[in-house]
């Protein structure tokens, strides 16, 4: 077959697509997808094996969970100073391991106070690891570079995630402890496989300081407002991906006609959107300046998804089916969009020599999110219906808009470093 055979061609570029080039960006992909087939696995029966295995109430798991997320917001700029510090590929791997450590020793749990302490730490790792990952992320491109880095893992994590999923069916048909133990030890064993990926990249040098400059303390990025701005606004933002998991399930379950499994096909259409678009729909989104217009336009079809979200009530099933899609299609470009105009801003607006201490005051934002979340969106859909629904699309409106404003004000400053050219993941084992 010769060299330039049509099908073979066709198939290096799907190969290339689906993986990189062997070194670090492809040994980093490797520890995403193992996390998250064992993070699909485990979320889908989180709260059941808390409450039918180990004998939990739903208050008690829902507290315990709350707990161990404050614990994870409380340590991301302490371990994204020390990401700066100190090699992040060795943070992350060890974070790592340790959540998988924490996640193997729920199955002995039987009880409250075991099952809040191993939360907290776990929250704790997950925090710090969170933090440190941003960071070494972005030790492998500049600009444009690192977004699309981001992108290609958030495919990717949705591709695992989604392996995931379909496994937990088995343990869900079952239905015994049995089953639910092996997912939740299944989950633990991905973290330590990710563990052993993350620590075969190659080391990082810590940040130094310039020439007769002492070390930053962590404290910059506390003093830096517009870039906690940046931060909070995100977090609002994010709020979007609340709706999806929680407002528009119980607004199909009671306000539509629509069949109860409609909800599964619309978060299969978003999880397919997700792996083949995001790398595409992020290109541009390292230049601050498009980043922030493409916030604006993510809030624009958030906007619009809200408002066919909220037609879709009283009409007949098959017709609210089709707009249900059409809103859900409107949610996921948006979400597209945003989700690279978020990496775009985290990196793009903070300090280069101090991009772990920025990117866990990033994380607080998406903290923001689970926080306020599940409440203002169940108050707004689900309490005032329709009402709620363009009250919701007014705040993405006003959210989105809100980013062109602030990356002015950095201009004006002149804060914003002229942008990198577009660099791709760093080559060789």
């Amino acid at each position: 077959m010769s060299s330039l055979d049509p099908v073979t061609t066709r198939r290096e570029r799907l190969r290339r697509a689906a993986l990189p080039d062997p070194g670090p960006l492809r040994t980093l992909t490797k520890a995403t997808l193992a996390n998250t087939i064992g993070n699909g696995l485990y979320y889908t029966v989180e709260v059941i094996f808390f409450t039918r295995s180990v004998g939990l109430s739903v208050h008690r798991v829902a507290l315990g969970l709350g707990i161990a997320a404050v614990a994870g917001l409380l340590v991301s700029i302490p371990a994204g100073h020390q990401a700066d510090r100190f090699d992040p590929r060795f943070i992350v791997g060890v974070a790592t391991a340790g959540e998988g450590v924490v996640m193997a020793s729920f199955t002995l749990v039987h009880s409250f106070v075991p099952f809040l302490l191993l939360g907290i730490v776990g929250g704790a790792l997950g925090g710090a690891n969170g933090a440190a990952r941003s960071a070494l992320m972005g030790r492998f491109g500049q600009g444009e570079g690192r977004v699309r880095i981001r992108a290609y893992q958030r495919a990717v994590t949705n591709l695992g995630m989604s392996f995931g999923i379909v496994l937990s069916g088995v343990g869900l048909a079952l239905d015994t402890r049995s089953a639910y133990v092996a997912m939740v030890l299944g989950n633990a064993l991905t973290f330590i496989v990710a563990a052993a990926f993350v620590l075969r990249l190659p080391p990082m040098r810590p940040v130094a300081p310039g020439e007769g400059e002492r070390r930053a303390p962590m404290t910059v990025v506390l003093r830096d407002r517009r870039y906690l701005l940046a931060s909070l606004l995100n977090g609002l933002f994010a709020v979007h991906f609340i709706i999806q998991s929680v407002a528009l399930p119980l607004w199909i379950i009671d306000d539509t006609r629509a069949p109860r499994w409609w909800v599964a096909v619309l978060l299969v259409i978003n999880t397919l959107m997700v792996i083949t678009l995001q790398v595409r729909a992020s290109r541009g989104s390292g230049d601050v300046v498009r980043a922030a217009r493409l916030f604006l336009r993510s809030g624009v079809l958030i906007a619009v998804a809200c408002v066919l979200y909220s037609l879709s009530s009283g009409l007949n099933p098959v017709v609210a089916c089709a707009i249900l899609v059409l809103a859900m299609a409107a949610h996921t470009f948006g979400e597209l969009f945003s989700s690279g105009a978020s990496w775009g801003i985290g990196y793009g607006l903070a300090r280069d020599d101090l991009q772990g201490q920025y990117q866990g005051a990033f994380s607080l934002g998406w903290g923001i999110s689970g926080v306020i979340g599940p409440s203002l969106v169940v108050a707004a859909a689900i309490s005032l219906g329709r009402v709620g629904w363009l009250i919701l699309a007014g705040f993405f409106l006003v959210v989105g808009a809100t980013f062109t404003p602030l990356v002015a004000s950095y201009q004006r400053a002149g804060l914003i470093a002229p942008n990198p050219a577009p660099n791709g993941a760093v080559n060789g084992d």
